[in-house]
């Protein structure tokens, strides 16, 4: 896609937001009043979405999209253990780092409008099986039952946490997924059980 063509899309991103938090209702957000604040035609806008929920959903796909290649070249080029693990632990950094300071709007759309709902669902079954192949690749060794309690566990608990750290202000959010990051390693050395 033409950089001015991304572009427009952040900024409808961006607009509609802004929007959802002066009025507090998606249904006042419209593509008539972003066209005006951008200076565009509702045209362009439609080009692009076709719904106000296709904005959020659109976005969230693109801040997975870019999450997820991060992690995929990571996976790729581990090795050994260690290099797993890190990829492990790399997500979590990444997922924090990446986070817009919008990211509590972002993420209550993403549990509540349909078609958002969907892709967090395709998208917490493509998380869990990441999470499975570094915990049997990082920590060798462990039980197939295992490896699938702790996985299913630690998405569980990631998804948590997401609730929790898009509320946090985002000079405090590095300190607390570190925590929460040493607290899953913990647990995950553990061999039998958990």
């Amino acid at each position: 896609m033409p950089k001015p063509a991304s572009n427009l899309k952040d900024k409808v991103v961006n607009r509609a937001v802004n929007s959802l938090r002066r009025n507090k209702r998606i249904e006042q957000i419209s593509f008539a009043a972003i066209a005006k604040e951008l200076g565009t035609t509702i045209d362009e806008i439609s080009s692009f979405y076709t719904t106000t929920e296709d904005i959020f959903l659109e976005a969230q796909k693109k801040d997975w999209a870019s999450l997820h290649r991060h992690w995929d070249k990571q996976i790729k080029k581990a090795k050994t253990p260690g290099d797993f693990k890190r990829a492990f632990e790399i997500f979590f950094e990444r997922f924090v780092e990446t986070l817009s300071k919008d990211a509590d709007l972002r993420f209550e759309l993403s549990c509540y409008l349909p078609e958002c709902v969907k892709f967090r669902d395709k998208n917490r079954i493509k998380v869990k099986e990441k999470f499975s192949k570094l915990i049997k690749k990082g920590w060798p060794g462990k039980d197939e039952k295992v490896i699938q309690r702790q996985s299913e566990l630690i998405t569980v608990l990631f998804y948590g946490f997401i609730d929790h750290i898009v509320h946090i202000p985002k000079n405090e959010r590095s300190k607390i997924e570190s925590n929460f990051r040493n607290s899953i390693n913990l647990h995950i050395q553990e061999r039998h059980v958990f």
